[in-house]
């Protein structure tokens, strides 16, 4: 994609000299005469980089750029900022440059050390961004993957280092929600040297509507279909060079999974109302949590494209399979979220770790770090004790997993309390249970605190 950048001065020239020499350089330009009008551009849509003017007609540009650095902090948004001023000033220069600006630069300017900065500065942008992708994988993978790696995971990681010397072939990860097919799909890609400085990008096939899958997958011209305002890439350009993660491809349409098949087959495609051939390089890996081959069975999925992703089969087994896997996963959540929350619990006592072990987790790694986050709420100790254990069902084998958290009495009628009395008498024992600390119910409830709150005042809890 093309970079972005906002210009905000109140100079009319400056600002077409600076666009026509951006567009030249490939970049998308948006322009603002004010401080106010470039702040409202930026809110709007985030630019890769802004140029800001240091004197602005309504505000100082100093202001400005406070406010840019303090909104892309608060909006996670990677945006640099270089000032420019017809004043030469080393004061204002070490000002900006000590509030974030990534450069300061003097008018009247030279078009080619102007051009040189931009360049620079989109390149520090762009890098940036890389450095903070490969971290969170790194961090991701290595961390809820790899721990305690049992003899049936280490299997899988062996597996994924095979496939990582075969940079071209398709591999389909099979596996119970949960299980963290999308942390091998990442740990093939960062293994594979061919593909590791390449796009890691991924695509939930439930999550898209029919309607825009196709869209989402192959991009679209302008013109397109009603909505199509501009040229979209789709995710197999923005893939170019990296790894493509089709996750949940059983619930792909079949009118897709066709036009999916045949870009497989050949790694090349049209746009939608594109009359062009596009090629590309990516090395694609499909998950899914159902059995593929009962799919085609039912008609639901193509054999053919079945077949053409399942050359190579990693099948991720479920935590109840790897049992030895249990304490050290909770011991690395436990250290993640009591550092976070900054609570002092370090260990599980006996009977927690017991309660862990015998547990069947129908919702694998992820429902145990659900369970050790919400552990690290209500402790209030070094120890994690059995009482903050909550498991919100029961185990495969049908023992209670929390010996009994929660019950309701009869009342004199011998009938049971309508769903009113119920909400009541649970978050009354929820309550309990986390010594009165109401953002700890809400967040066990998986509610907002003033949601919880305005329950309890209904209630008469308080």
């Amino acid at each position: 994609m093309k970079p972005t950048v906002l210009v905000i001065d109140d100079e009319k020239t400056f600002r077409i000299v600076a666009e026509e020499a951006l567009a030249s350089e490939g970049f998308m330009v948006t322009t603002a005469s004010s401080g106010q009008a470039g702040l409202v551009a930026w809110q709007r849509e985030p630019s890769d980089l802004v140029i800001l003017d240091r004197h602005l007609p309504d505000t100082d540009g100093i202001a400005v750029l406070e406010a840019l650095i303090r909104e892309a902090r608060e909006r996670n948004v990677d945006t640099l900022v270089v000032i420019a001023t017809a004043y030469a000033d080393v004061t204002s220069a070490v000002q900006a440059l000590k509030l974030g600006a990534f450069d300061y630069l003097s008018k009247p300017l030279q078009l080619p050390e102007f051009v040189v900065t931009v360049r620079k500065a989109i390149e520090a942008q762009r890098l940036r961004a890389q450095v903070r992708q490969l971290a969170d994988r790194a961090h991701a993978a290595m961390g809820d993957f790899v721990v305690g790696a049992s003899t049936a995971m280490q299997k899988v990681i062996d597996m994924v280092d095979k496939v990582a010397e075969a940079p071209d072939t398709t591999v389909l990860i099979q596996g119970e929600s949960g299980t963290g097919k999308e942390l091998i799909a990442d740990l093939i890609a960062r293994r594979t040297r061919a593909r590791t400085n390449g796009p890691f990008v991924e695509i939930n096939c439930a999550s898209v509507p029919e309607s825009l899958l196709e869209s989402e997958l192959f991009g679209h011209e302008r013109g397109a279909f009603t909505d199509a305002k501009t040229q979209k890439r789709g995710l197999f350009e923005e893939a170019d060079g990296g790894t493509l993660l089709l996750d949940e491809v059983g619930e792909m349409p079949v009118a897709t999974q066709a036009k999916l098949l045949k870009v497989l087959e050949e790694m090349n495609f049209r746009r939608l109302g594109g009359t062009r051939d596009l090629s590309v390089n990516v090395r694609v890996v499909a998950a899914t949590n159902k059995e593929l081959a009962d799919e085609v069975e039912k008609g639901a999925f193509r054999l053919d494209l079945y077949h053409r992703l399942d050359v190579f089969h990693i099948r991720v087994p479920p935590l109840r399979e790897r049992r030895e896997d249990i304490l050290p996963l909770a011991g690395h959540f436990l250290a993640r979220f009591a550092t976070r929350m900054r609570k002092p619990a370090n260990r599980f006592a006996p009977e927690t770790e017991r309660l862990l072990l015998e547990y069947d987790y129908p919702g694998n790694v992820r429902e145990l770090r659900n369970i050790v986050e919400r552990a690290v709420i209500l402790s209030t100790q070094d120890a994690i004790d059995p009482e903050c254990i909550v498991i919100s069902g029961p185990s495969r084998t049908g023992t209670a997993a929390t010996g009994g958290f929660f019950s309701v009495d009869l009342d004199a009628a011998g009938r049971p309390p309508d769903l009113e009395g119920l909400e009541r008498a649970y978050i009354a024992r929820l309550l309990a249970f986390a010594n009165g600390n109401r953002t700890a119910v809400a967040r066990l409830l998986g509610v907002s605190y003033p949601t919880i709150a305005k329950k309890i005042a209904d209630y008469g809890l308080a």
